[in-house]
């Protein structure tokens, strides 16, 4: 039998048709919004005491920088960092693959990149009339929206081929890593309970060596960023 290689095996996991798929939409963050709000209040303040203490018209160049990072910043990282997030997963006899992507309308992106180099603009003419000073508030919102001049999604694919053993850890409820004889990082799932004994059933049908294991990470934890899952698509 001929012996495929790691590339030949990827191209056969995904070119199988699937024996077991679903999908969720899941929220990535359940405190974004908290987090959010406590950002933006953070930089507010940061440039009332800057204004406070410097009510000239430095000053007031970086009271305004700091607003306008934040009045930025802080709706990009709920809406599009922080989006919900798109979890498509497939089982085959070959292994497992999972695509990934943020539930984000492609106008949002449209209306980012072009506020970005509006922000550019801005970002140049107050480096050119305030002088290097502007640089203390206009610097970091220059470099943000440089960044962000190109932004657009981009679909996140992974995938875990099978061996012939199988260790299906759960960490907290709904999140679990697959594990295998020489896939030793662990290949991330988001499972439902409701389909948790039917993808385990697959699983097992695949490995002739199959386990499962609980590890709360996360039992003295304070503050966790765990992910909830908002709809079962299939």
């Amino acid at each position: 039998m001929e012996t495929l290689d790691k590339e030949q095996q990827l191209e056969r996991l995904y070119a199988t048709t699937p024996v077991y798929e679903w999908e969720l939409i899941i929220n990535p963050d359940h405190g974004r919004t908290k987090v959010t709000y406590g950002l933006f209040l953070v930089l507010v303040l940061i440039g009332g005491a800057t204004l406070f203490f410097s009510p000239d018209s430095s000053g007031v160049m970086v009271a305004v920088s700091l607003i306008f990072v934040g009045s930025f910043m802080c709706p990009w990282y709920r809406y599009l960092i922080n989006a919900d997030k798109r979890h498509y997963y497939v089982i085959n006899q070959y292994g497992m693959y999972s695509t990934s992507e943020q539930i984000i309308p492609e106008i949002a992106y449209t209306i980012v990149r072009r506020s970005a180099w509006v922000g550019c603009a801005i970002c140049v003419f107050a480096a050119i009339f305030i002088g290097p000073i502007a640089f203390v508030g206009a610097g970091g919102a220059a470099l943000m929206s440089f960044t962000m001049t190109n932004f657009r999604s981009v679909p996140h694919k992974s995938q875990c081929l099978f061996d012939g053993y199988a260790k299906l850890r759960n960490y907290r409820e709904n999140e679990y890593s697959l594990y295998t004889e020489y896939y030793h990082y662990g290949f991330d799932l988001m499972i439902p309970e409701s389909k948790l004994m039917s993808i385990i059933g697959v699983i097992k049908q695949y490995n002739d060596t199959f386990e499962e294991e609980f590890v709360d990470l996360y039992k003295d934890s304070k503050f966790q960023a765990f992910p909830v899952i908002l709809e079962i698509v299939r």
